[in-house]
């Protein structure tokens, strides 16, 4: 029985050691209760202020969505713009960019 604790516990800590947090640089604001998701600039019909950019582990495009929408909303934004697949730092398209947006 202790064999299958520690296989368990061993298990829980290598999943969780593969998680990658998302990178934030901008403002951080009270949160709020719902973002919009868009994926470009022309389509938002609001007036809005950029308030910071997010990077995002690629995952499958539902999970990255879900996963900027929460962290948006932890740190106050309205909206989100993905942008897309970001490269710049390991020369593979394994991150999404976004922006985090407040309407005025």
């Amino acid at each position: 029985m202790k064999n299958y604790r520690l296989v368990f516990i061993s298990l829980c800590l290598l999943l969780y050691s593969c998680a990658q947090p998302i990178i934030y640089t901008g403002q951080k604001l009270p949160p709020t209760k719902s973002v919009d998701v868009f994926y470009t600039g022309e389509t938002i019909t609001r007036h809005y202020k950029v308030i910071g950019h997010m990077i995002s582990h690629h995952y499958a495009d539902d999970i990255v969505k879900k996963e900027l929408m929460r962290y948006a909303k932890s740190i106050g934004a309205d909206a989100v713009i993905i942008i897309g697949v970001d490269t710049s730092v390991t020369g593979k398209p394994n991150r999404v960019a976004a922006d985090a947006l407040k309407y005025e």
